[in-house]
Order: structure tokens, then C-alpha cells, then sequence
């Protein structure tokens, strides 16, 4: 059994084998040696180690790194011999290895993501995050960038610094990877090896170019605090934008919740001139516990989305950190309760018309010496001192009269012959049961008289105000002797269906 070793690489805590320790060791080492102690060196170190601990968490999370690991790594990366300083070879053999370097490429497989990259940036590395995204050169969309930045005036700086703000930084060898389509392993180290040798390039090249430098260093460090500062902007607006949907959301609450507190009176104020009439509609076709549940439907499929906006509101202002996907899962659970609540009442209403009923009652008429029988129209409307039209539900008409809602409907009249001189008024109404429909039908009311040879007909049957609406109809059968006329009024005759 190898001994292990606890290490700490880049600020990364790994388990390692006691030998390939110190084959790791002994080649960072070589590494440094050639390189040298001047502070540009222990940046390329540092970049190096960086990479190497990013490649042990990629490919060992958790488990113990053992020699081949290391030597598998140290072969893509390649020997501190094969890692040559250009001031040790001659101008010849530099040209070489720098035109091998520029020509060779890596095989990238899988999805672009994109990203800022940092190791390529003159501003916020947008332009180049592009180029890598895109597998163009960079230099193009800088052109491209600093020529539009005048012909469009302007817009073109907006849609960088929204890109800028937008892309991530490629911070990690995982994300410089994926920001170029992502690699395999072996691919990674081939990737690793051609960094380590522009990293070593752009050292030789800033240190014979320190202007160059100065300048980049000024425009990174302007560069992040205009982001800073873009950032701080986005926070204030996330803050004003926050209180504007919190502020909008809690109105619509309770805007929302008073309306069913109050729907009676604001409904009668709104259309019936104080008379809460309309308000009183859904008592004459609705029970109270249907009226209850559909509240009850209503405050969750409408109230759910106020309180989420509320919810994302209050996040914006002070940026708590919560369980999202908690409260996002809650929410939806509640709002789809309130849809399957109004399936159910649906549902519910619907069987309340399943069961019919019919209630049948015969009036015999008082004899008449007349040859002619008249049927005439009632006009008991013309006494009502304040009678209304309001609206048509189904074959029912809606009236106000004198402050109380009525709702009536058109009976059906068939005239025929026979031996009796009488008349049958067969009310039918739906319900949920037997009983109910019986009842509905029941308590229909109509009325007539009779004087002598005339009979007065309502135009019109009431449903009472202790049965709710349930396709209710009334229809009157007159059967009058042979021998005898009919006479009808002009009125009446619009409501005969048999004669």
C-alpha cells in the first residue's frame, strides 16, 4: 500500500501518492530553475500550477492522484528539457519552433459556450471571447468594432458594454476550454502545453516590450472599473426596478383581494346606481359553495403570479439568498391547484343540471255560454312603479323592479280540442338530484285568471328567489271543447307552439 500525501496546489487541496509527489515536485522544480526568480517567471510558475491543479480536479475529484496521473500530465505538458528559453538558441531554431508553435491547432470537439477571455483582452476581452466562440481572429471584431463604434453612433459601444456585462470571464482552464468548444483529456493537455508556451512567448515579448505592457496594464485596470462601476449602476437600477414591482405587485394584491371582499358593493355602485342587483346574479345561478370555490380558484390562479412578481421584487432590493427552486416548485404547485379547483367546480355546476323534473298540476276552467274563448295577455307590468331591463341569460330575461332582481322566462302554450275545457301547466326544471329538480320546478311561478269567456294568460314565469336557475321552462296545454272558437291576442300568439 503507496503512502498518501495532503496537498495544497493553486489553493486546491488534493490526495496524492507519496511518489508521484515527488515526481511533481521534482519537475516543478526543473521547471523553475530554468526559468529563473524575476517576477515575470513566477507569474509563468504560478500560470502553470494553475493549470495543473485545474487539470487534477478534472480528472480526479475526490480519488488519490497516483504516478501515472502525474506522468500522464507531465507527457502532454512536456519534459523541462523540451521547454527551451529562446535566448539559449540561436535566431534560426526560434524561428522554427515559433512557426510550428503559430501553425499547430488544436482539435476542439463539443458546444461553444461563450465568454469574456481574459488572457486576450485589450477593454473586457469581449472582442476575443468572440473571436474564440467564433474561431475567427480576434483582430477582426476589433476592427469591425472600433469602425462601427462611429457609423452607428454609438450603438455599437451600448452593445458592447451589455455583451460585456452579459459574457462571463473565462476564469478557469474549464471555462477557457469550453469557450472553445470543450476537449477531451488528452486534448486538454495538449491545450495546456500550447499555454504554457504563449504564456512563455508574451513573457519574452513584454519584457522586450515594457511600453507595451504599461499601456495593456492602464487599459485592464480601466477596464475593470468601468465594469465596477457598470455594475454598480446595474444594482442601483435592479434596486429602483424592485421597489416599482414590489410597489405594483402589493397594490394588485390587495386590489385583488378587496375586489372579492367587496364585489357586492363595487359592483352595485359600479352598474346599478347603488342597487347591488348584478352583484346578486351569481347567488340566482350559483350555490354559495360553488361561489366559494371558484374565490377560492381565483385567488390562487390570479394571486400566485402577483406574489412570485412580489417575491422577485423583494429579491432585486435586498438580494437574499433563498431556496428558488423551493418556492418556485411551491408556487406552481398552488397555481395548478387553482386550475384543477376550477376543473372541479366545473365540474360541479355541471352536475347540478344532470337530474330533470317536472311538476304537472291541472286547472279545470269555469263553463262559459260563449262560442268564443279569448285569450288575452296579463298586464300586471304596467302597475310596477320601476321596472328595469338588465341583460338576457340563455332563453331568461334579467329585470330590476322596484330594487329586486327578477328573472323571468317565456312560457309555451299549445291549444288543442277535446271534451274538457281545462288547462295543465307542466313546469320542468334541472337539478342535482330528484329532489332538487323537483323542487326547482316546483317553485316556478306563474299565474293566470279567468273571467267568463276570457282567459288571462301571463306573458311571462318567475323563478323564485329560493331556487337557483336550472334551465327552467313552463309550458301550458288549453284544451277547449269542440265545438267552440279560440281567439287569440297578438301578443300571445308569438308563445303558441301546438293550435
Amino acid at each position: 500500500m503507496n503512502k498518501t500525501i495532503n496537498i495544497n496546489l493553486d489553493g486546491l487541496a488534493f490526495k496524492i501518492e507519496e511518489e508521484a509527489y515527488e515526481r511533481l515536485n521534482s519537475y516543478l522544480d526543473t521547471i523553475k530553475q530554468r526559468l529563473g526568480n524575476n517576477e515575470e517567471a513566477q507569474e509563468v510558475i504560478a500560470d502553470i500550477e494553475s493549470r495543473i491543479a485545474e487539470l487534477f480536479q478534472y480528472k480526479c475529484q475526490g480519488c488519490t492522484i497516483q504516478l501515472s496521473d502525474v506522468e500522464e500530465i507531465i507527457h502532454t505538458i512536456g519534459e523541462p528539457t523540451e521547454i527551451i528559453d529562446e535566448e539559449e538558441v540561436g535566431e534560426e531554431t526560434s524561428d522554427s519552433k515559433s512557426s510550428g508553435s503559430s501553425t499547430s491547432s488544436t482539435t476542439y470537439v463539443g458546444k461553444r459556450a461563450l465568454y469574456r477571455d481574459p488572457d486576450d483582452r485589450f477593454l473586457g476581452g469581449v472582442c476575443a471571447g468572440l473571436g474564440a466562440y467564433f474561431d475567427v481572429d480576434p483582430l477582426v471584431f476589433r476592427i469591425i468594432a472600433a469602425v462601427s463604434a462611429f457609423a452607428s453612433l454609438g450603438i455599437t459601444v451600448v452593445i458592447y458594454i451589455i455583451l460585456w456585462v452579459a459574457m462571463p470571464k473565462a476564469k478557469s482552464l474549464g471555462q477557457r476550454i469550453e469557450m472553445r468548444g470543450g476537449i477531451t483529456f488528452k486534448k486538454m493537455g495538449d491545450n495546456i502545453k500550447e499555454e504554457y508556451e504563449a504564456v512563455s512567448s508574451k513573457f519574452k515579448e513584454y519584457k522586450n516590450k515594457p511600453n507595451y505592457k504599461r499601456m495593456q496594464n492602464r487599459a485592464n485596470k480601466t477596464g475593470d472599473v468601468m465594469a465596477n462601476g457598470l455594475y454598480q449602476l446595474l444594482n442601483i437600477f435592479g434596486i429602483i426596478l424592485g421597489v416599482g414591482i414590489v410597489i405594483w405587485s402589493v397594490l394588485s394584491i390587495m386590489g385583488l383581494v378587496g375586489f372579492f371582499a367587496f364585489k357586492d358593493t363595487l359592483l352595485g355602485l359600479a352598474f346599478t346606481d347603488g342597487e347591488h342587483l348584478l352583484a346578486s346574479v351569481p347567488d340566482r345561478f350559483l350555490s354559495y359553495m360553488d361561489q366559494s370555490l371558484l374565490t377560492a380558484a381565483s385567488l390562487l390562479v390570479i394571486g400566485i403570479p402577483f406574489l412570485v412578481v412580489l417575491y422577485l421584487g423583494l429579491k432585486l432590493i435586498f438580494r437574499f439568498k433563498s431556496h428558488g427552486k423551493f418556492v418556485g416548485m411551491t408556487a406552481l404547485i398552488l397555481w395548478i391547484s387553482g386550475i384543477v379547483l376550477v376543473f372541479f367546480t366545473g365540474i360541479r355546476i355541471a352536475k347540478s343540471f344532470e337530474e330533470s323534473g317536472s311538476v304537472s298540476k291541472v286547472h279545470a276552467f269555469q263553463p262559459t255560454s260563449s262560442e268564443t274563448i279569448y285569450l288575452r295577455a296579463s298586464e300586471y307590468e304596467i302597475s310596477s312603479s320601476d321596472r328595469e331591463y338588465l341583460m338576457d341569460i340563455d332563453h331568461l330575461e334579467l329585470f330590476s323592479e322596484d330594487g329586486d332582481l327578477i328573472v323571468e322566462g317565456a312560457p309555451i302554450i299549445n291549444i288543442s280540442q277535446g271534451e274538457k275545457f281545462q288547462m295543465i301547466i307542466d313546469k320542468k326544471a334541472r337539478g342535482l338530484n330528484d329532489d332538487d329538480a323537483a323542487f326547482n320546478a316546483e317553485t316556478t311561478e306563474y299565474s293566470w285568471s279567468q273571467n267568463d269567456s276570457v282567459i288571462y294568460l301571463d306573458k311571462k314565469f318567475v323563478i323564485a328567489e329560493e331556487a337557483l336557475v336550472r334551465n327552467q321552462k313552463v309550458i301550458i296545454n288549453i284544451q277547449i271543447p269542440y265545438g267552440k272558437s279560440i281567439e287569440v291576442s297578438p301578443y300571445l300568439d308569438r308563445f303558441i307552439d301546438e293550435y
